[in-house]
């Protein structure tokens, strides 16, 4: 099985969804959520806590959890 390289977010972005979502930046959150959201990187399991996901939810579930509660 082929894994697509696509479907994994680069560390940086990936920290600065984590950092957006503990400064509680509603507007930095949702804007990179919606380049999360295919993202395929397991969550940390704080995050996961954080955001009431299973542990060993992936970025792209917490993203697409994200904007869902904003109703984009």
């Amino acid at each position: 099985m082929e894994i697509n390289d696509t479907n994994y977010a680069p560390t940086d972005l990936r920290d600065r969804f984590l950092n957006s979502l503990d400064t509680e930046d509603r507007t930095l959150t949702l804007r990179l959520a919606t380049d999360l959201s295919d993202c395929m990187n397991p969550l940390p399991g704080m995050t996961c806590n954080q955001l009431g996901l299973p542990l060993g939810s992936t970025y792209g579930s917490a993203a697409r959890l994200v904007l869902a509660r904003a109703d984009v």
